[in-house]
């Protein structure tokens, strides 16, 4: 979530009436409707849900400063990818006041989500429900100029260009604050990195000036210390380089409880000689918005971007829901078996992103092991090394286009446990615990694990040493194999059976 305090509210002009169509670039920018208080307007359905009222945007700085934003860079390619996706979805959008394109609502504060249905109002007291999805977000004058709003635009565009093929996101297990440094579900991972794989995107084909020098950190201010500032510029910088298939470097013993849980939630620290497992891969959005990156934006021009995403778009809109256990390899699946030409060039690209770690349990030992020695400058063991990988690496990408490999070949299953007593934030600089905190066994770091265990470290150790040999194919394996007691046996066994008893969790 991205957050903008508006610098002033006379920035965003007027709030005149104006033709509700959509501006050039295919996009309709609305601002919100008020009272005569000055607050911001909602109406509520029958369903209970209180929707937005917002009016077209008026003549003015702010629209001119848009209109200048969105004609160059990713955002001049968001309307055509609007186009494509309205043209294969199996679903039915109807907003009268404005028809198609893509609706931008200028929130006054807090926003960044994609959305779905608001009202219009034309300025003359008539309101018309639109029923489509829309980009929720805030701007002010420094956002557009540093390209923040670009880079956001873009990244929540993505979400409503997936709702709009898959429907709306299903609710998923895990109630981890997604982030490029988190392991959630795979649900998730696939959600936030097909946004994600935007920003680095919007910055190598943005035209401002000011985008550029935030990325090269040419005006450094002490808000760029906050958390999401600092994960802003590693979804720049980071998602490029595919950083995110090594584990976290940080080992702190003395971590526990709630306090444990916000340093595994915010460590940044990256591990050259650990690569994770393949199950905690496909639930970190950090290595699907690589996959995706290197799948559409192998060239950066128009026609090649656009071809890119062509495919992608096909081939989601034929699949037309959420389900499966690894969404990234069922679409590197359906894309070689829809576009067999691609096959060897999509596999490469998802085996190289993931270090082969889904696939071969040797593959992936195999990239630690390279990682590590060219990590520390250990030459002949690299030297040495590299050849062997290169051979073994060309192997599984021919054995995987041959049917002999599967891509889901060291793939273990979701174990999700959960103890009811148990709670975390929605975010790690939230206060309210407001969720209780769910783990995969088969991905659960050490802190969190031992947490949710009502601070029983040794039982975590247990189960994270007996993991690290081989991920559990069940329960019962996760018993036999850590050496649990009766009583710790029971306990596990509980906190799996009470996943059915949660409320359903859908991410805002």
């Amino acid at each position: 979530m991205f957050k903008y305090i508006l610098s002033t509210l006379t920035f965003l002009g007027l709030y005149v009436a104006a033709p509700a169509h959509a501006l050039d670039g295919g996009m309709t920018f609305l601002v919100p409707a008020r009272d005569a208080a000055g607050q911001a307007i909602t109406e509520r359905l029958s369903d209970g849900r209180e929707l937005p009222v917002g009016m077209p945007i008026a003549e003015g700085p702010l629209k001119r400063r848009l209109l200048a934003a969105t004609a160059s860079g990713v955002a001049a390619l968001l309307p055509d990818l609007d186009r494509m996706a309205r043209a294969r979805s199996r679903q039915t959008f109807d907003c009268p006041s404005i028809g198609g394109g893509i609706i931008v609502y200028l929130s006054d504060e807090d926003g960044g989500f994609a959305r779905k249905d608001l009202f219009i109002e034309d300025g003359k007291g008539r309101r018309a429900l639109c029923r489509d999805y829309f980009i929720d977000l805030t701007v002010d004058e420094a956002s557009i100029a540093d390209g923040q709003f670009e880079e956001v635009l873009a990244h929540e565009f993505g979400h409503v260009l997936l709702r709009r093929l898959l429907g709306p996101i299903p609710p998923t297990l895990s109630r981890n604050g997604h982030s490029v440094l988190v392991v959630t579900d795979p649900t998730t991972a696939f959600d936030e990195g097909f946004g994600e794989h935007f920003q680095p995107l919007a910055l190598a084909l943005t035209a401002s000036e000011g985008f550029r020098a935030r990325a090269r950190f040419m005006a450094p201010s002490p808000a760029d210390y906050w958390l999401s500032r600092r994960e802003t510029w590693l979804r720049e910088t980071a998602i490029p380089q595919g950083g995110f298939l090594f584990g976290s470097a940080r080992s702190d013993p003395q971590a526990s409880g709630i306090e444990g849980w916000r340093l595994a939630q915010t460590d940044y620290s990256l591990d050259p000689c650990s690569v994770r497992s393949g199950e905690a891969q496909m639930a970190s959005e950090g290595v699907a918005a690589t996959i995706f990156y290197r799948l559409l934006a192998e060239s950066m021009t128009r026609e090649a971007l656009l071809a890119r995403y062509e495919k992608l778009f096909t081939i989601l809109a034929r699949r037309a829901d959420w389900h499966g256990r690894a969404p990234l390899i069922d679409l590197v699946r359906d894309w070689a078996r829809l576009y067999p030409d691609d096959e060897k060039q999509v596999t490469r690209i998802f085996l190289e992103a993931t270090g082969g770690a889904t696939a071969s349990a040797d593959l992936r030992d195999a990239t630690a092991r390279l990682s590590c020695s060219g990590a520390h400058g250990k030459l002949a063991d690299f030297l040495r090394d590299l050849p062997l990988y290169r051979q073994a690496f060309a192997a599984a990408t021919d054995q995987v286009a041959a049917g002999k490999l599967a891509l889901d070949a060291d793939l273990a299953p979701e174990l999700w446990i959960t103890n009811p007593d148990v709670h975390i934030p929605a975010a790690p600089w939230d206060e309210k615990m407001a969720e209780p905190l769910v783990v995969d066994l088969n991905t659960a770091d050490a802190t969190s694990l031992a947490y949710l265990l009502a601070g029983n470290r040794d039982l975590a150790s247990r189960l994270i040493q007996a993991r690290d040999s081989a991920r559990f194919s069940s329960i019962d394996d996760a018993v036999t194999r850590a050496k649990l007691t009766p009583g710790e046996a029971s306990e596990i066994a509980r906190f799996h059976r009470q996943i059915g008893d949660l409320p359903a969790f859908t991410r805002r």
